[in-house]
């Protein structure tokens, strides 16, 4: 039941990251991407392999 409510926070908290990320690269540009989409989505997968990959490590050891 841990595991879910963590993975869970995790996903949620990588959303607004990866929205942030995206948001950063459009001010920086100084216009909106084409495929933002497309970005967001590269971005968002890029933090979820990341950290559901060091959660689980994380949480193999402790548990």
């Amino acid at each position: 039941m841990m595991e879910i409510l963590v993975f869970t926070l995790n996903a949620i908290v990588i959303y607004f990251l990866a929205d942030w990320i995206v948001n950063f690269i459009e001010t920086r540009k100084g216009e909106v991407l084409k495929q933002r989409q497309v970005v967001f989505f590269v971005v968002f997968l890029s933090l979820a392999l990341l950290s559901f990959n060091i959660l689980r490590s994380v949480l193999t050891t402790a548990f």
